[in-house]
């Protein structure tokens, strides 16, 4: 299983250092191990293979797509994994072309950890909703909650483009 990806909107770990700040290197290196790990800790995970950049913020969050190697046929090569200054969360696609790029799977996660932050506050079952690495308590609901305001109403806004960009084509049309 494959997701499709908007690849003119990813670029290669190794020209990162071409491309940001020398000060937001370490974070950003931080992140990537970070991403890698987390990953490698789900058992259908056999190995991350590669690593691409789709988004960062710095001091606050990347949004990282990683190849796999699974032995499950029920998982995708490509996951997008959103880390940083949040809960970990992998995003991934449960219809082809949902989430072609990191705007979108951005987009989603915040979509998915306001529901788990939501249903924290009305005291409801977290069970079926996207993991968090913390105990579903108010406290941590509430500054779960700031920082997805933050990145709603600060990051998001800026790329509504991205957000509202359906699949790509599986072939580019010819003129």
């Amino acid at each position: 299983m494959r997701q499709i990806i908007d690849e003119t909107k990813v670029f290669p770990l190794e020209e990162a250092p071409d491309k940001l700040p020398k000060e937001d290197l370490a974070y950003f290196n931080d992140l990537v191990d970070r991403s890698r790990k987390y990953l490698e800790s789900f058992r259908w995970c056999d190995r991350v293979v590669e690593i691409r950049v789709g988004f960062f913020v710095e001091e606050l969050l990347g949004v990282f797509l990683l190849e796999i190697e699974t032995s499950r046929v029920d998982v995708d090569e490509l996951i997008w994994v959103v880390m940083g200054d949040l809960p970990p969360a992998y995003i991934g696609d449960p219809e082809p072309g949902a989430c072609p790029n990191a705007i979108c799977a951005l987009s989603e996660y915040v979509g998915a950890m306001f529901e788990w932050v939501e249903a924290v506050e009305k005291g409801r079952s977290v069970e079926n909703l996207i993991r968090v690495n913390a105990a579903p308590t108010k406290e941590y609901a509430e500054m779960l909650r700031w920082r997805l305001e933050h990145i709603e109403e600060n990051i998001l806004p800026d790329f509504k483009e991205l957000i509202d960009q359906t699949a790509v084509p599986e072939e580019i049309p010819k003129p």
